[in-house]
C-alpha cells in the first residue's frame, strides 16, 4: 500500500469559524533535523493494517456530532496508528491570530472542553511556528526536543503535560479560506516504538486531514446547537456571561475550570453561579443543569421544522 493511494481524502476541509494579532514566535534551531519529507515515504502496511486504516476513514465519514468525534478518536483503531492522551486543535487565521483551540484528553485536570487563549497560547504559537518552518509536513518530537515544546504551556494543562513524552504536530492549509488547522497530539509513550518513522509520518498525515474533515463537519453542527443553547438560555433570562459559565457547567467543568477557561477568579465563578441559581430557581449545580437542559428541550421542540 502506498501513500498516493490514501491520499484522496486531503485537502477536502471546509472553512471553520474563526481568539488577537500577534505573529508567530521564531522557530528553534533544531527544528531542522527533525523534519521527514513526505513525498520521501512509502507505506509498508501488512494488508491487515492496511484494512484497519481503511476502515478507520470509512467509520469518520458517519460522524457528525461531537460524542461521535470523541468516542472514535479515543477508540483502538485511532490510538493504534495516532496514540495520544492529548490531542489539541486550533484552527482559523493564524498570520492574525484569530484562533479557536479545543483540548481533548481523559487525563484528570485535562477537560475535554474548548480552552480560551491563556495558558495554551504559547504552546499553539511554538508548534504553529514549527509546523511552518518544517514545510507544513509532520513534526514527531521528542525527548529534549517536546519537553521544550510542552514548556510553552502554562495554567493547570502544564501539570498534566510534564508526563507526555512524544508530540506530534501536524496541520492542514485551507487554500480556499487562507485559514489553517493545526493538530498536537501528545503522548507519555514512545510514538514510534512500534511502527517505521516513515510509516507513521505519512499515516499520520493522512489520519490528521480525516480528523481535520470531521472537525469541521463537527462544528458545523454545533452552530446550530448554539442556537438552541442561546434561545434556552434567552427562556432562562441569563447574561451573556452566565449563559458562558450555565453552558460550562452543563458539560462538566469544575468552577477551577470555569475559571481557568474563562480567566476569571473563582470568587468571581461562585458568585455567577449564586445568580445562576437565584434566576432560574435552583438550589445546586444537578438542579441547575436540569432546568437548563429542559430550556434546550423545549426550545429544541418550538424551533421550525
Amino acid at each position: 500500500m502506498t501513500l498516493k493511494s490514501l491520499s484522496t481524502l486531503d485537502g477536502l476541509a471546509a472553512p471553520m469559524a474563526p481568539m488577537a494579532a500577534m505573529p508567530p514566535t521564531a522557530p528553534t534551531a533544531w527544528l531542522d533535523g527533525w523534519k521527514l519529507r513526505l513525498q520521501d515515504n512509502a507505506l509498508s502496511l501488512d494488508p491487515l493494517d492496511g484494512a484497519r486504516f481503511i476502515r478507520i476513514l470509512s467509520e469518520s465519514r458517519l460522524i457528525g456530532r461531537q460524542t461521535e468525534l470523541l468516542a472514535w478518536l479515543k477508540g483502538g483503531a485511532v490510538q493504534q496508528f495516532l496514540p495520544h492522551q492529548i490531542l489539541v486543535a486550533a484552527w482559523g487565521d493564524f498570520a492574525r491570530w484569530k484562533v479557536n483551540c479545543e483540548v481533548v484528553s481523559d487525563l484528570p485536570g485535562v477537560r475535554t472542553m474548548p480552552v480560551a487563549g491563556g495558558p495554551i497560547d504559547g504552546l499553539l504559537r511554538e508548534s504553529y511556528a514549527m509546523w511552518l518552518h518544517g514545510g507544513r509536513e509532520p513534526l514527531v518530537l521528542d525527548g529534549a526536543a517536546a519537553m521544550a515544546l510542552r514548556d510553552q504551556c502554562g495554567g493547570a494543562l502544564h501539570g498534566a503535560l510534564e508526563s507526555m513524552r512524544c508530540v506530534l504536530v501536524h496541520g492542514v492549509r485551507d487554500k480556499r479560506s487562507g485559514c489553517d488547522s493545526l493538530y498536537i497530539a501528545l503522548d507519555a509513550r514512545r510514538l514510534l516504538q512500534a511502527r517505521l518513522r516513515s510509516d507513521f509520518v505519512a499515516l499520520s498525515h493522512l489520519l490528521v486531514c480525516q480528523i481535520d474533515i470531521v472537525w469541521r463537519r463537527v462544528a458545523a453542527f454545533r452552530l446550530q446547537d448554539l442556537r438552541g443553547e442561546d434561545v434556552a438560555a434567552d427562556a432562562l433570562e441569563l447574561s451573556v456571561r452566565e449563559r458562558e459559565i450555565l453552558g460550562r457547567l452543563s458539560y462538566g467543568s469544575t468552577n477551577s475550570d470555569i475559571a481557568e477557561a474563562l480567566q476569571i477568579s473563582l470568587f468571581t465563578v461562585k458568585n455567577h453561579l449564586k445568580r445562576i441559581f437565584r434566576k432560574i430557581g435552583a438550589s445546586n449545580r444537578t438542579q441547575a443543569v436540569a432546568r437548563y437542559n429542559e430550556a434546550l428541550m423545549q426550545s429544541a421542540k418550538a424551533a421550525p421544522g
